[in-house]
């Protein structure tokens, strides 16, 4: 089954870099991305895989550092999901759905990691964040191994068709 993982963020802005370390840790392993927004340069990159997993720095309201595992419904079905760049997520998803459709991956999934500073220049997350990376690699390595079902932790939402 061909696969994508997706890194988003920028990497010289502290903790806005987190999806991209995360991402780099599967480069030449799996196709490997790296975007710096979650506008149409994502469905650029994810159409005509089956599976995509997406990893990004979100602000949810949560201790920075949690990890959440997400699929589209739940970004679909749930007003609070806010990620650090203009476009957001769910509606660069939605949209590729509906003029897409078939050539979407059938299975998206999200690792969304709480963040703290997104706006001071540094290479390196906080120290909440730096600490969440090996835990989101992990959960990146168990959904390329095809246990994307293990999920530990869940944003509440929705369920439903996706648009």
């Amino acid at each position: 089954m061909n696969t994508i993982v997706i890194g988003i963020g920028n990497p010289v802005l502290k903790d806005d870099s987190v999806g991209i370390k995360v991402a780099r840790q599967f480069e030449g392993r799996v196709d490997t991305e790296i975007v710096m927004a979650t506008d149409f340069k994502v469905l650029d990159k994810i159409l005509g895989y089956e599976r995509a997993l997406i990893v990004d720095g979100v602000r949810l309201g949560n201790e920075p550092g949690t990890l959440l595992e997400l699929d589209a419904d739940d970004l679909f079905f749930s007003a609070t999901f806010s990620g650090t760049h203009n476009l957001s997520l769910p509606t660069t998803l939605k949209i590729g759905y509906d003029l897409f459709g078939g050539e979407m991956p059938r299975e998206i999934r999200i690792i969304a990691i709480e963040v703290a500073d997104t706006t001071t220049f540094d290479r390196e997350c906080t120290p909440a964040v730096a600490a969440a990376i090996p835990q989101a690699v992990e959960k990146v390595k168990r959904f390329l191994a095809g246990q994307s079902n293990s999920i530990e932790q869940r944003h509440p939402a929705g369920r439903g068709e996706r648009p």
